[in-house]
């Protein structure tokens, strides 16, 4: 249930592995899933329009993880407020007015960090006011920057543990392309930015065990290769692979009202079956990297 937040929700919500569950080298996140919606917000469109914005259901879609022994981080605060897969920079000519005393203009998207319209589909400016540079700064130093200190967390010790850490970053990708008036050939896509955030191994090894549950997978498409998420965490030369996951909505939700359709529980099925199959192949290859690893030299007496 989407929420009003009567204060500002906490940045993130760690879904921590199953106490009884194997421990692997897989972490995942969702950073579009949010639903509460703060205060501040003083948006001017309607809630429905604004949850177009929202990966609606990732975080249950993916609720079976933990069980697996899989953390999975969620954001609580929703993408269209300040968009944690961003980079979080803001405009040097919203800057340069801030800084001679006016009130900046609203710059539309600033690359995506805070949005207006909501979706590229949706063309009602979000606000109707101008949003001061003091504001995106406060969203970025409440929810922008806590949810990637927390994902760096949480790999780092990943790391620390197995050597090396594969790290699945989840989203949901509309039914349609271009404005709606095309359908997407893809049910699934994986992105590493060409190979710049995981080994190709583990890319192709997810793409075949998904592609043998009768989906259709498509890699590095244009558009879905991986955002600032994959890109700030991914680095396969330090033994941290991260891979963008987009899952078409039409397979689980009406896309209008956002409601699940029953045919997600299959669809949860395969993908519980799938990231079983994928943690074992990770766990063996994290395992060799380990073991392959150069030792240090012994300290000399």
């Amino acid at each position: 249930m989407t929420e009003r937040a009567r204060r500002k929700p906490p940045a993130t919500r760690l879904y921590a592995a199953a106490a009884n569950a194997p421990e692997t080298c897989l972490v995942a996140d969702s950073p579009h899933s949010g639903r509460k919606y703060p205060d501040d917000f003083n948006y001017a469109v309607t809630l429905g329009e604004l949850r177009q914005a929202e990966d609606a259901h990732v975080d249950r879609l993916f609720s079976f993880l933990p069980a697996l022994g899989v953390p999975l981080l969620t954001a609580r605060a929703p993408r269209s407020y300040v968009d944690a897969n961003r980079a979080d920079s803001v405009s040097a000519a919203w800057m340069r007015a801030e800084a001679k005393g006016e009130n900046p203009d609203y710059t539309p998207q600033e690359g995506g960090l805070i949005r207006s319209p909501a979706t590229p589909r949706h063309t009602a400016p979000v606000y109707s006011r101008t949003l001061k540079l003091s504001e995106a700064f406060n969203r970025v130093s409440t929810y922008h920057k806590p949810y990637h200190a927390r994902l760096a967390a949480l790999i780092d010790k990943t790391a620390k543990t197995h050597g090396s850490v594969v790290h699945l970053n989840l989203h949901s990708m509309p039914s349609t392309t271009h404005r709606g008036t095309r359908k997407s050939k893809y049910d699934i896509i994986l992105g590493t930015r060409d190979g710049e955030t995981a080994d190709d191994h583990y890319l192709q090894k997810l793409r075949k065990l998904l592609e043998a549950k009768g989906y259709k997978v498509g890699l590095n498409v244009p558009g879905f290769r991986g955002a600032e998420i994959v890109r700030r965490h991914g680095n396969p030369a330090a033994g941290r692979h991260s891979i963008q996951v987009e899952i078409n909505r039409a397979l689980y939700m009406n896309e209008k009202t956002l409601r699940r359709l029953p045919r997600m529980k299959q669809l949860q099925s395969d993908l519980e079956d799938t990231l079983r199959s994928f943690r074992t192949y990770c766990d063996a290859a994290c395992t060799y990297a380990q073991k392959s690893a150069p030792k240090k030299d012994s300290p000399r007496i």
